[in-house]
């Protein structure tokens, strides 16, 4: 018999957990329809103050959830390890909404574009991969669609080298719909905050 209260003990697991549950209930309540709690540009009148943290814990399906959550499982339990379970939920949420942030200031001065609906924890996650990148730059990494062991410190920057060619060329080799300049500002804050932490670790 699962132990829920042991299963729920970290914050990684605490964090996947309301992303599932959060899933299932925005499934069955809008099934699609959007939602005041998706991230709007704020250029439109659809956008409220919560949505930048609020749109972290939205999927747009059962695929894109699960990537995100067994990115979250794999990196943030061993960063969770080591910083602990506040400061590796501050880093998460300052990643999440950092994000949306900056996909939002690219869109508007950069690509001189409305952001359009924008909902997952992909930001957070490129936080966390750029943090294990940092911590552990030499630790190989292999994913499904990469079965050849590759150190993070390669893998991490080829990965935002892909992101950023998507946002820039709009082709992506991972699909449509996905907020390139999201990853790439969510890795950022992840970058910045990592470096401010090694220099004052308290």
């Amino acid at each position: 018999m699962i132990n829920f209260q042991e299963v729920l003990r970290t914050t990684t697991n605490r964090l996947i957990a309301i992303n599932v549950v959060v899933f299932v209930l925005v499934d069955a309540l809008f099934r699609s329809a959007p939602n005041v709690f998706e991230l709007y540009s704020w250029q439109t009148s659809y956008f409220e103050f919560w949505q930048p943290l609020t749109h972290m814990f939205l999927h747009g399906g059962l695929m894109h959830l699960a990537f995100n959550m067994l990115g979250l499982w794999i990196f943030g339990q061993i960063l969770e390890r080591i910083w602990g379970g506040r400061r590796f939920l501050l880093f998460y949420l300052c990643c999440g909404v950092g994000a949306a942030i900056i996909t939002q200031l690219v869109d508007q001065y950069f690509l001189n574009q409305i952001s359009g609906r924008m909902v997952g924890a992909s930001g957070a996650i490129y936080g966390i991969l750029v943090a294990f990148a940092m911590t552990f730059p030499n630790h190989k990494i292999m994913l499904i669609f990469l079965p050849v062991p590759v150190a993070a410190k390669i893998f991490v920057p080829i990965l935002l080298l892909i992101d950023l060619t998507g946002g820039l060329t709009g082709f992506s080799i991972f699909g449509g719909n996905i907020a390139h300049f999201a990853h790439i500002g969510g890795a950022l804050v992840g970058f910045c905050l990592c470096l401010y932490w090694q220099k004052s670790p308290n």
